[in-house]
């Protein structure tokens, strides 16, 4: 058994015969109901929403093998690109299980591979899984307008002669 020499609390569950074996093979898709996708936000209660690389929503459902024990190996954040299993049962396809969390090694792998298209994904994943494109609906000029230099000579006409004077003893 190995010696706790770290201490505190659950350190049991840190033993050697409850860590996941990494297997260092690439898992790829390998039917039409398996697609690549980027976490955009997480919903709580195990499910997020993913994009897929033609701006499709999903929710993907996180299934136990993501969680509990295993849930420091394998975290889902906003940005995490994934692998899915589409329910061939529903349709139109909504939901969707996680069946691959990728590392940044693992999508290195993946970008090389000329049969995948993951060029969506990778800019949702850059944007920090912002789905649609920001439009910049202010114009930030250094022109000042008539009309504002008007509200500031009116403000400096302000003086203090305007304010009756305030006797202290009659407070």
């Amino acid at each position: 058994m190995v010696k706790n020499t770290t201490g505190g609390t659950k350190t049991k569950g840190l033993a050697r015969k409850h860590q996941r074996q990494t297997n260092s093979t690439l898992i790829i898709p390998t039917n039409e109901l398996e697609q690549i996708v980027c976490v955009t936000k997480l919903y709580g209660n195990g499910m997020c929403e993913v994009f897929n690389e033609s701006n499709q929503k999903f929710i993907a459902h996180i299934r136990n093998k993501f969680r509990g024990k295993q849930k420091r190996h394998n975290l889902i954040t906003v940005s995490t690109i994934i692998m899915v299993g589409m329910r061939d049962w529903e349709k139109p396809f909504k939901n969707c299980d996680v069946m691959e969390i990728y590392s940044d090694n693992q999508i290195e792998q993946l970008k090389q591979l000329p049969s995948l298209t993951l060029d969506h994904v990778l800019h949702l994943r850059n944007n920090h899984g912002n789905a649609f494109k920001e439009t910049n609906d202010f114009d930030f000029t250094a022109e000042i307008e008539e009309e504002e230099i008007e509200e500031v000579k009116h403000l400096q006409e302000f003086t203090m002669e305007t304010i009756p004077d305030i006797n202290i003893d009659d407070i």
